[in-house]
């Protein structure tokens, strides 16, 4: 299975400490250069401990060598993600930007689209992650 994860998901599960559950649902996943420039500079050096981390185990970085022509303005990073996810024909895409998933969808990408929330949803499905519900919040 090859997935391609764009930057919000990879702050988000390092700031709490979780980037394992890429590894424990899909064994690797693939991010570009740009992604990885824009996960580092505002993070903590706990939070960069562990993303070096995780690029030596399960995240390998990979540049993509097309560039198609994109309708909406996005940002490098998601740009760079849309042509890798394209080019390598990614079964899964993990992006939440919306104006980037809209670009994605009017493309010809044939990968599920997730948001980090459905990650988190898939790990404690997968019982990689406990996680707590609020009974009165849940009532109804």
């Amino acid at each position: 299975m090859i997935v391609v994860s764009n930057t919000s998901p990879i702050i988000a599960l390092s700031r709490i400490q979780s980037l394992f559950i890429f590894e424990q649902i899909f064994g690797k996943i693939y991010i570009t250069p740009e992604v990885l420039s824009e996960a580092l500079p505002g993070e903590k050096k706990e939070a960069y401990t562990h993303i070096q981390n995780a690029i030596n185990k399960y995240i390998t970085i990979k540049n993509a060598k097309q560039s198609f022509h994109f309708k909406r303005k996005i940002h490098s990073g998601e740009r760079s993600v849309l042509n890798l996810a394209l080019e390598m024909q990614a079964d899964v895409l993990i992006m939440d930007d919306r104006k980037a998933r809209k670009e994605a969808k009017g493309m010809n990408l044939k990968a599920f689209l997730a948001y980090t929330t459905d990650i988190l949803k898939m790990a404690s499905n997968e019982n990689c992650i406990f996680v707590f519900r609020n009974s009165a919040a849940t009532k109804k």
